[in-house]
């Protein structure tokens, strides 16, 4: 009986999972080096989505202090996803913070305990600059087993809001991710509602920074953009994206289903 591949990374989920990098890593503070290595590896603890990335202990040249043994909380929620933070830890190991220059950043490296990620030291994404090769890289590394796919269409989108119209396009431009829902970004002129920036935005490793709206009668984000967008985003440039998970998308005149994702509420 055929598996559906979705249904093997699923299955993967509970463990501790990482895949080495070919590529050089650099991390820093500001002008302070703490890092530069070509023995790297990307690592999932279990239940995480994204990975961090462990960069060989011997290039560390920051000091690494121990503040205790972790165990694992049987509290951890069942799906750890970017916003849950870095010391949410789901297997055994060492913390550490980490002292660079006249700063010390609490908690931001993790050893394992695990003998196949001996030698490596977790980093936390956040707490510091990121280089693969020469490009800076946000939001978390990239993973290899994580894609998206930009192309233009003709299906005709009509996005609605409780039988409200939103926009209406026959030139969307889809966005493919990996165990994503397909997104439907949609020219700016083909918004017909009031549309109004707000303060939110996100990080996207594959695509960039994002800005958001709101509509004027509802405080929730209901759509967003990359005005600036990376590299592999730049089709989308401008345009609009309505969270499929709180409005209504109609595609060839069939209303597809709401996703439930993380962002559904």
């Amino acid at each position: 009986m055929a598996v559906m591949m979705r249904e093997i990374l699923a299955t993967k989920l509970d463990t501790l999972r990482y895949e080495p990098t070919a590529k050089r890593l650099r991390v820093s503070v500001g002008s302070h080096l703490v890092a530069d290595t070509e023995d790297g590896q990307l690592v999932w603890e279990p239940k995480r989505l994204v990975p961090a990335y462990a960069v060989a202990e011997q290039n560390i040249s920051a000091e690494l202090i121990s503040t205790g043994h972790h165990e694992p909380d049987s509290g951890t929620p069942p799906i750890l996803d970017p916003r849950n933070p870095f010391t949410q830890h789901t297997t055994p190991g060492e913390v550490y913070d980490v002292v660079v220059g006249d700063k010390t950043l609490p908690s931001a490296a993790f050893r394992s305990d695990d003998p196949d990620l001996s030698g490596h030291i977790l980093l936390d994404f956040g707490s510091f600059d990121w280089l693969e090769e020469n490009e800076p890289i946000v939001s978390h590394p990239h993973d290899p087993f994580h894609r998206i796919d930009i192309l233009r269409s003709s299906r005709h989108v009509r996005i609605e809001l409780e039988g409200r119209l939103l926009a209406e396009s026959s030139t969307p431009v889809l966005l493919f991710e990996t165990l994503l829902p397909v997104r439907f970004y949609l020219p700016r002129a083909d918004v017909t509602s009031e549309l109004q920036p707000n303060d939110t935005v996100s990080y996207c490793a594959y695509k960039g920074r994002a800005s958001y709206f709101s509509l004027p009668d509802v405080r929730a984000d209901v759509a967003w953009t990359y005005p600036e967008p990376l590299r592999e985003a730049e089709p989308v440039r401008d345009h609009i994206c309505f969270f499929d998970e709180r409005v209504d998308v109609i595609v060839d005149g069939r209303r597809r289903d709401r996703p439930t994702t993380p962002w559904s509420h």
